[in-house]
């Protein structure tokens, strides 16, 4: 096939992280918080950031490719996208595939923990119906690490792949790796076939840094030596976003090879392999709030980081958790601190206040209910604002997003940021939107498990706390029977000898 031609590609993706655990439900305004572009909207829009699409726009453009954009979006994270949400923006996507007919190949940016009222497999569900559109069509899909990857999502794609780092700074270069095998598969260069591989263990995220020393560095670097040898294509791992109550549940390694089968099967299950080697040392030690407060307390220096998983935004969780607020506030009351809680109303009753205002404000704990009751303080309105802010890096990085109406308030010593609408944390872009330098403060509460690593590489001292949530880093005890037996952490007799070996998949 001729390298001057040009290929029409159609360019798209729905990525939502969904938590079987949470009862929050995302509709379409979810998506429009964090970016929803349609269209024309994604060439214009998405250009100048760091997302999969950008990467893919960019490579694409160097081509001379035809780009036929569809929708793109991403909607965070949550329990479930409600069926409303999903059918419109499946259908838009869909309906502007089939009107851009005929197409030369697909790249669609995915999650796979995507979870949906009525639907465990919303990825596979629409990789079907877009294979049902194009037919015999190359499709390339890119996913977040955290993926639940299914057979039905690998039967129909050509090329599968995921994110190489955590913290997830790479998705414009993901873009980049996904259509560059997509065009060289269309000029007749490579046949790829992809395999994968499953272990029954899930695995807390505060240790899977690719950076550093941990042990997802060595996952990272046993990946790369595959595909620097010349034996992979691409390599993947998969540490599912544990939070999924769906069988098969797993670590999964992926590999996507040329023509070569057998050798995909045998680097995808190397992969899974040494995930379960490595099992035990990706455990973490959980501190008592009241404990973690109190050995702050004594040491020299700041920012002390309270680590707060249980209530991550970013893996499903309401961000509307009080729980080491209230500690902090009745053990530390003259400590400096900082956190964000989501709370409309409280946020709503700020702004109408308006700034210096002394409030009685209910605060947290009414978006989940289920881990206490709302935390009642007098409230001292120091700042509202509009809530939009600009992301630093990541996957959304340059995109604008938006809190809703926000304020910042202090109680006490205490800084909080209370919001409208959860956010994705990358950096401390909430807090400076409402004029805060955390940085200066004795403790920071952050509801993340990873990115606060980079972003708080000098603090003093850093505790993963043991508070309630959907998103815990307890492993141990979360409920999530569908995903079946054996499963580590709660089973660890498993022989990785009988791995599942869940298929490779051949379309040229």
């Amino acid at each position: 096939m001729s390298l001057q031609r040009r290929y029409r590609i159609a360019v798209g993706g729905i990525a939502f992280e969904g938590n079987s655990l949470s009862p929050m439900r995302s509709a379409r305004d979810a998506f429009e918080q964090k970016y929803l572009k349609v269209g024309d909207e994604i060439a214009t829009d998405l250009a100048d950031t760091t997302t999969e699409h950008a990467g893919a726009l960019a490579v694409l453009r160097l081509r001379g490719a035809e780009i036929l954009p569809l929708l793109a979006t991403h909607g965070g994270a949550g329990g479930r996208v409600t069926a409303a949400c999903w059918a419109d923006l499946k259908g838009e996507l869909l309906a502007r595939l089939r009107r851009a007919m005929p197409v030369d190949g697909v790249y669609l940016a995915l999650h796979g923990a995507m979870l949906c009222e009525g639907v465990d497999d919303p990825e596979g569900e629409i990789l079907d119906e877009v294979r049902d559109i194009v037919g015999s069509v190359p499709v390339a899909v890119s996913y977040d690490l955290h993926g639940h990857l299914t057979q039905r999502m690998l039967d129909a794609a050509d090329i599968t792949l995921a994110y190489q780092l955590y913290p997830h700074d790479d998705g414009f270069e993901t873009g980049q790796r996904a259509v560059g095998l997509l065009l060289r598969t269309l000029d007749g260069e490579i046949r790829p076939v992809t395999s994968m591989c499953r272990i029954p263990a899930i695995i807390p995220s505060l240790k899977q840094r690719t950076r550093g020393h941990t042990p997802m560095v060595q996952l990272y670097r046993l990946a790369r030596s595959y595909e620097a040898a010349g034996d992979a294509l691409s390599v993947s791992y998969f540490a599912p976003q544990p939070w999924l109550d769906l069988p098969g549940l797993g670590f999964t390694g992926v590999a996507v090879t040329d023509a070569n089968v057998a050798r995909a099967t045998e680097i995808a299950a190397a992969i899974a392999h040494r995930g379960w080697e490595l099992r035990h040392d990706f455990d973490i030690d959980i501190v008592a709030v009241d404990d973690a407060i109190r050995r702050g307390l004594n040491i020299a220096g700041s920012p002390v980081i309270l680590v707060d998983a249980s209530d991550c935004v970013g893996g499903g969780a309401s961000g509307d958790s009080v729980a080491a607020l209230q500690r902090l506030l009745e053990l530390a009351p003259d400590a400096t601190a900082a956190t964000i809680i989501v709370d409309p109303e409280t946020a709503a009753q700020a702004v109408a206040a308006g700034v210096g205002a002394e409030i009685a404000v209910a605060l947290g704990n009414k978006l989940d209910p289920a881990y206490g009751a709302p935390l009642a303080r007098t409230a001292r309105v120091e700042r509202v604002s509009d809530g939009r802010f600009r992301y630093s890096g990541g996957i959304y990085g340059n995109t604008e997003a938006e809190m809703g109406p926000s304020a910042l308030l202090s109680i006490g010593a205490a800084r909080v940021v209370v919001a409208s609408f959860p956010s994705y944390e990358y950096a401390d872009e909430q807090f400076r939107a409402l004029g805060l330098d955390v940085r200066k403060l004795k403790f920071i509460v952050v509801k993340n498990p990873m990115n606060y690593q980079q972003v708080y590489e000098d603090a003093a001292a850093t505790f993963i706390l043991d508070t309630p949530g959907p998103t815990t880093p307890d492993l141990k005890h979360i409920a999530i029977p569908q995903a079946g037996r054996p499963l580590f952490p709660f089973d660890d007799g498993f022989n990785p000898e009988y791995a599942a070996f869940l298929g490779a998949r051949s379309r040229r």
